[in-house]
């Protein structure tokens, strides 16, 4: 009976980059919650989290090439060049507080 309730648990889980069902659990964030790991896509997630969409991503001013979210903290973005590790530039932006 407890196989069942977990068998239906895992059916459950999808990647949300390619909606794949193929995945395993992948230890645990600091909140505790479970994280998970696509083995499609390599894409690790926690279930009901949502990235934020960031409209307008910057272009690296060294090489020209996109640059894609690499940490967010609080009211900060941190952008990293999609060249990366042979582009190390970053840029930093503030958002902007609602009111």
């Amino acid at each position: 009976m407890k196989t069942d309730t977990v068998m239906t648990d895992k059916a459950e889980i999808q990647c949300p980059a390619c909606s794949a069902d193929a995945v395993y659990k992948n230890g645990r964030i600091k909140t505790g919650k479970q994280r998970y790991l696509c083995l499609m896509c390599s894409r690790q997630f926690t279930m009901g989290t949502r990235k934020p969409m960031v409209q307008g991503k910057p272009v690296c001013p060294e090489c020209g090439k996109p640059m894609n979210v690499y940490k967010l903290e609080g009211n900060v973005i941190r952008f990293r060049c999609s060249g990366y590790p042979v582009c190390k530039t970053f840029k930093k932006y503030f958002l902007k507080e609602e009111a």
